[in-house]
């Protein structure tokens, strides 16, 4: 059963750590029925969280110029009476039949808050530590990006030119590959081109180089699908949350966390495709103020250089001037109403929040900007839940709307899908 934390949170953690049911049997008259069952029977998920000491989620990227790295989280369980130990033949997940423990690598686990998913993973490693009084688990749980970090193309290929979300598809959908079919892919802005993908080459990698060309997402949400989000979706994405603030009368914020510098300050952008010239972007007013500051990507999987150069250009109008901007936002969940609670628990990577920071001296007093979120990270033990959002500015994009006083104009905030 779901346990209570302190800031009234239902905490489920759901692990197939058991053994298989279900499993098809000739002559029974339940399971001998091939319908919906499995020949190999399914795993159901115990509830282990009332054995929780503590737990953490980290999803998302550093920074907006990573790609994103597979989310993790890491479980201690208390562990006296040993039912997580793998060799425990008393513990209630051994598999007599099997004669083994169904405490193994690679089972699925499913953390929900409040019935809304904040991760899904399979277990990578199980460390077990005993002491005279008190014994405890430590399990690393991995998302499904460890699927194609340890899948490869069997042999040389040449892909048809196509849009990236159509090459993310048909990578996935490769023999070798074989992903399955919990995917949210975008169609995809750019056009990839026809370039001969390597034996051996890692799926994962491959597929971060196509998120690379489009300059959109690509990450497995907290509900387990693979996501690929085109730069579309990206600048159109509308603002989730619109009252994160220190001034009440919304979601409170227990620290904001500003940087200014030359971190994502480039006034040259230079990449080159696979088979093409260089492509380069100055802004030469930036590089006299600031010096010349370069960003370069080569190999990319663009079918012509005017895409590579575009996107230089686009990169150069948003990083060729130094921004001030909140970087990092920790938010408390004790004491929030049950609603904004699951609001925070519900964001997911790429979405936008408005966050608003006031000021008891100067002008302006406030400040209100949109933000996308990079990274989500939980901290949770029975006393505490805290959640801290990495965050990137979002320049939005509204859509343009016929005979609308605001969106009816087209400008540098209104286009056309």
């Amino acid at each position: 059963m779901a346990t209570t934390l302190k800031s009234g949170e239902q905490i489920t953690v759901l692990a197939e750590v058991g053994f298989p049911v279900d499993v098809f049997t000739l002559d029974s008259a339940t399971d001998g029925v091939l319908n919906s069952d499995y020949l190999d029977g399914t795993l159901l998920g115990d509830d282990i969280s009332p054995y929780v000491q503590n737990l953490t989620v980290a999803r998302g990227r550093s920074s907006q110029f990573d790609q994103f790295s597979a989310g993790r989280c890491n479980i201690v369980l208390l562990n006296n009476d040993r039912r997580f130990d793998p060799i425990n033949e008393d513990s209630p997940y051994w598999d007599a039949a099997e004669g083994r423990s169904g405490v193994v690598p690679r089972r699925k686990v499913t953390v929900q808050l409040n019935g809304v998913d904040i991760y899904i993973g399979r277990i990578a490693d199980i460390d077990i530590n005993y002491d005279f009084n008190l014994s405890a688990v430590a399990i690393s749980v991995v998302d499904d990006f460890v699927l194609l970090a340890n899948t490869y193309t069997s042999a040389a290929f040449t892909p048809s030119a196509q849009l990236s979300g159509a090459r993310v598809a048909a990578i996935l959908d490769r023999t070798e590959i074989a992903y399955p079919a919990t995917r949210n892919i975008d169609p995809g802005t750019v056009t990839l081109g026809a370039y001969q993908v390597g034996a051996n080459t890692v799926a994962l990698s491959y597929l971060q180089k196509c998120a690379e060309a489009e300059r959109g997402l690509f990450f497995i949400a907290a509900n387990g699908d693979l996501t690929f989000t085109d730069r579309i979706d990206y600048v159109f994405a509308p603002v989730v949350i619109t009252s994160f603030t220190d001034a009440g009368g919304g979601i409170p914020y227990q620290t904001l966390d500003v940087i200014y510098g030359q971190e994502f300050l480039y006034n040259r952008i230079q990449m080159t495709r696979e088979g093409g010239t260089l492509q380069a972007a100055d802004d030469a007013a930036s590089q006299t103020e600031f010096g010349v500051s370069t960003y370069a990507l080569d190999n990319m999987l663009f079918s012509d250089d005017t895409e590579t150069l575009a996107l230089a250009d686009s990169l150069l109008a948003s990083y060729s001037e130094p921004l001030y901007r909140f970087d990092n936002m920790q938010v408390n969940m004790i004491g929030l109403n049950s609603v904004d609670r699951d609001a925070v628990n519900s964001l997911e990577l790429g979405d936008v929040i408005d966050i608003t920071r006031t000021y008891e001296t100067g002008t302006p007093a406030t400040v209100t900007q949109p933000y996308t979120i990079e990274r989500i990270n939980h901290n949770i033990t029975a006393g505490t839940h805290l959640v801290e959002f990495g965050l990137r500015f979002a320049n939005i994009v509204y859509q343009f709307t016929l005979d609308d006083a605001t969106f009816g104009v087209l400008d540098a905030d209104n286009a056309l899908v």
